[in-house]
């Protein structure tokens, strides 16, 4: 493994040096191949393989280097990326190398993969993917339980993966900013009804408030942290890796079992505003093998002599629903959108942020969901009462 003297922004000529031993034989090039909002992200290339090199900036890298963030979520990323692997063998990317001093992870090059957002967009139909994350939620949020560890080592756990900076972040851009009048919102024009009224509405603030305290003291699992359809990598043949773990922290079980759905429902909003109804129920069909998936295995991983499984589920799925709920609504009105949506055409666009808001408060404010479906019902409002 290369180790630098000091830490520098790499680009296109520098990391050579830090892929060289893991690229191959051969002439190496890099091209930059990042579209996320933190991170620096090479692919490079010798004669016969590749490689991904990802490093932290010292900065929000959407904001530039007004928003400072610490590179220690590179250390998070690669030591959760340790942790899940064990559990979850086969769905996460191989780590190749971890340079400290650069903050900079090489790993496995997942060429030919794109993300699940994409697939989704496209209306691509890649049977087992939703199969595969269930099973990757089950099997680290058990693993890293009350249920799966003992004591001692899950209190190791919980030392080496606090409340980070990350989630800091977490906790203004999803819980706090959407509700208030934040400078780092944004939204079209034609939706800023939607964030008005979003703003003056005390309850949702009240909901979000509670939700918050949630966030940063329920340490149930060492979760992920931002789990959705864009930090899922597919291949055509329905192999799944799950990226981008930087935000993983040991906190709500419910947590991202609620983003992931929540993102599942932009992607059936807009292919409904789209008019693509036959889509709209494969998408269904993704939502309820997720949930299959993941209620029958974390069943399989469950304590013989613990009898409450069907407790835990409930509470997982209400969770969840609400967690849910407050990513619908911040991914409209606060400062990272997704692209399901804001690829539409204007008039379909608001068409979708409006009924996504409306999902959001249906989940926030609604009676506990106790059951999948209707959580599913009120994200792609079909039921908002329920």
């Amino acid at each position: 493994m290369a180790v630098s003297a000091g830490y520098r922004a790499l680009d296109e000529d520098s990391v050579l040096s830090v892929a060289a031993p893991f690229a191959g034989d051969g002439p190496l090039t890099a091209a930059e191949v990042g579209d996320g909002n933190l991170n620096l992200v090479f692919r490079v290339s010798g004669a016969a393989s590749s490689v991904i090199v990802k490093q932290a900036l010292p900065y929000l890298r959407v904001a530039g280097e007004a928003w400072p963030l610490t590179r220690h979520r590179a250390d998070i990323e690669w030591a959760a990326l340790d942790v899940h692997s064990k559990l979850a063998p086969g769905l996460l990317p191989e780590v190749l190398a971890f340079d400290e001093s650069l903050s900079a992870l090489v790993l496995e090059d997942l060429a030919g993969y794109s993300t699940w957002r994409d697939a989704l967009i496209g209306g691509r139909d890649i049977p087992g993917v939703a199969a595969e994350v269930g099973a990757y939620c089950a099997r680290v949020l058990l693993g890293t339980s009350a249920s799966g560890l003992q004591q001692a080592e899950r209190s190791a756990l919980q030392a080496r993966f606090g409340y980070s900076e990350l989630c800091g972040l977490t906790e203004n851009l999803v819980f706090t900013a959407p509700y208030t009048d934040s400078p780092t919102n944004r939204y079209d024009e034609q939706a800023a009804h939607l964030a008005l009224a979003v703003r003056r509405d005390r309850s949702l603030r009240s909901a979000a408030a509670e939700l918050r305290f949630g966030f940063k003291t329920r340490g149930e699992a060492l979760i992920h942290g931002d789990l959705h359809s864009g930090s899922v990598m597919v291949d055509p043949g329905g192999k799944t890796k799950i990226i981008d773990l930087e935000f993983a922290f040991f906190g709500p079980a419910g947590f991202d079992i609620g983003l992931l759905l929540a993102n599942l429902a932009f992607a059936r909003l807009a292919h409904e505003e789209r008019g693509n109804h036959a889509y709209c129920r494969v998408i269904d069909g993704y939502a309820e093998s997720f949930w299959c998936t993941f209620t029958d295995e974390s069943r399989r991983l469950w304590s013989p002599g613990e009898r409450w499984h069907d407790q835990f589920l409930a509470t997982v799925t209400a969770d969840a629903a609400r967690f849910a709920g407050l990513e619908m609504i911040r991914r409209v009105v606060g400062l990272a959108h997704v692209k399901d949506i804001d690829s539409l055409p204007p008039s379909q666009r608001l068409g979708a942020q409006e009924r996504a808001v409306g999902g959001g408060r249906a989940l926030l404010l609604g009676a506990d969901c106790t059951t999948f479906g209707a959580l599913w019902r009120r994200a792609i409002e079909e039921d908002s009462c329920s």
